[in-house]
């Protein structure tokens, strides 16, 4: 799944359980953690698994559940001590947010589910040798405009424009969180 549409698949759950649990549109701080979580298992494991050995694969360790959960709940934790509870919480919603993401992702290309990275250590991933991480963005870059030359492809842009547009149109109707704080 590419950053984008993690950052919209996070940022719909948080608006949406914003407005369910606290009955409120999401903050501007709680609108930054939720972008930071939905990036977070890829900003470990893509440089330690694409670049390094030090990971069997771009998508390991911080994309297991058996780190997500235990270290959402202490981000939870901390922000809750701290007085900021509710920006621990989106968070913890864009870090959790991001793993079914990857799991349906290669659906939508027309494969199978991907689940043995959910519970990394103890299940096997496939490990791969060190490459550019430059370079292997640009071939995925270039396999995913071969792919939009496709019928899949453009099934594939109409999905993908609807939920970055939902993403959109929620975060507007929310305010545009962030944007007032800018200013």
């Amino acid at each position: 799944m590419w950053p984008w549409e993690h950052l919209a698949c996070g940022y719909v759950a948080l608006s949406v359980l914003s407005r369910l649990l606290d009955g409120d549109r999401p903050t501007g701080p709680q609108t930054v953690a939720v972008a930071v979580g939905t990036q977070f298992p890829d900003l470990v494991d893509k440089p330690l698994g694409w670049g390094t050995t030090l990971l069997p694969s771009g998508i390991s360790l911080a994309h297991s559940l058996l780190v997500a959960v235990p270290l959402s709940a202490a981000v939870v934790a901390v922000a809750r001590a701290t007085g900021h509870g509710r920006v621990g919480w989106a968070f913890a919603i864009g870090y959790l947010a991001h793993l079914p993401g990857d799991v349906v992702y290669p659906m939508a290309l027309g494969g199978p589910p991907r689940l043995a990275f959910l519970l990394w250590p103890l299940t096997e991933t496939v490990a791969s040798a060190p490459v550019s991480i430059t370079g292997h963005v640009w071939d995925l870059l270039a396999q995913f405009v071969a792919l939009l030359a496709t019928p899949a492809g453009r099934v594939y842009v109409v999905l993908e424009l609807l939920l970055v547009g939902g993403a959109i149109v929620a975060w507007v109707l929310d305010g545009t969180p962030i944007l007032p704080d800018a200013r």
